[in-house]
Protein backbone atom coordinates (compact mmCIF):
# COMPACT_ATOMS: atom_id res chain seq x y z
CA UNK A 1 0.00 0.00 0.00
CA UNK A 2 1.07 3.57 -0.77
CA UNK A 3 0.08 7.07 0.74
CA UNK A 4 0.69 9.99 -1.05
CA UNK A 5 -0.08 13.75 0.73
CA UNK A 6 -1.92 15.73 -2.20
CA UNK A 7 -3.85 19.05 -2.59
CA UNK A 8 -7.38 19.59 -4.18
CA UNK A 9 -8.69 22.73 -5.24
CA UNK A 10 -12.28 23.14 -5.87
CA UNK A 11 -13.42 25.39 -8.07
CA UNK A 12 -16.99 26.77 -6.90
CA UNK A 13 -19.19 24.48 -9.47
CA UNK A 14 -17.17 21.46 -8.09
CA UNK A 15 -17.40 21.80 -4.83
CA UNK A 16 -20.74 19.59 -4.59
CA UNK A 17 -19.11 16.59 -6.67
CA UNK A 18 -18.92 13.55 -4.22
CA UNK A 19 -15.50 12.61 -4.07
CA UNK A 20 -14.48 10.93 -1.22
CA UNK A 21 -17.57 8.14 -1.66
CA UNK A 22 -15.94 7.93 -5.36
CA UNK A 23 -12.42 7.19 -4.24
CA UNK A 24 -13.35 4.54 -1.45
CA UNK A 25 -16.45 2.66 -3.32
CA UNK A 26 -15.15 2.77 -7.21
CA UNK A 27 -11.24 3.14 -6.91
CA UNK A 28 -10.62 1.60 -2.66
CA UNK A 29 -8.55 4.12 -2.14
CA UNK A 30 -8.50 5.66 1.43
CA UNK A 31 -8.59 9.11 2.36
CA UNK A 32 -7.85 10.88 5.39
CA UNK A 33 -8.22 15.10 5.52
CA UNK A 34 -5.51 16.88 6.91
CA UNK A 35 -6.62 20.29 6.65
CA UNK A 36 -9.49 22.02 4.69
CA UNK A 37 -11.04 25.47 3.74
CA UNK A 38 -14.22 25.00 1.66
CA UNK A 39 -17.54 26.20 1.45
CA UNK A 40 -20.60 26.03 -0.86
CA UNK A 41 -19.91 29.44 -1.66
CA UNK A 42 -16.45 30.19 -3.02
CA UNK A 43 -14.85 26.36 -3.51
CA UNK A 44 -11.50 25.83 -1.91
CA UNK A 45 -9.05 23.49 -1.01
CA UNK A 46 -8.65 20.31 0.97
CA UNK A 47 -5.12 18.53 1.63
CA UNK A 48 -4.89 15.20 2.46
CA UNK A 49 -3.64 11.79 2.51
CA UNK A 50 -4.99 9.58 0.41
CA UNK A 51 -3.72 5.44 0.30
CA UNK A 52 -4.62 2.65 -1.85
CA UNK A 53 -2.78 0.14 -4.12
CA UNK A 54 -0.26 1.69 -6.94
CA UNK A 55 -2.19 1.85 -9.77
CA UNK A 56 -5.46 2.69 -8.01
CA UNK A 57 -4.20 5.66 -6.79
CA UNK A 58 -3.22 6.39 -9.96
CA UNK A 59 -6.92 5.95 -11.93
CA UNK A 60 -8.07 7.95 -8.63
CA UNK A 61 -6.38 11.07 -9.13
CA UNK A 62 -6.75 10.70 -12.29
CA UNK A 63 -10.28 10.51 -12.34
CA UNK A 64 -10.20 13.34 -9.67
CA UNK A 65 -8.55 16.01 -12.45
CA UNK A 66 -11.15 14.84 -14.78
CA UNK A 67 -13.78 16.23 -12.67
CA UNK A 68 -12.76 19.57 -12.99
CA UNK A 69 -10.64 19.46 -9.63
CA UNK A 70 -7.05 20.52 -9.73
CA UNK A 71 -4.71 18.01 -7.99
CA UNK A 72 -1.04 19.02 -6.71
CA UNK A 73 1.45 17.14 -4.38
CA UNK A 74 2.22 18.23 -1.05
Amino acid sequence: METRKIKLEFPLEKVSVPVFSQLATTYDVQPNVLAADIAPSHGGWLTLNISGDSDRLEAALEWIKVQGIAVSAV
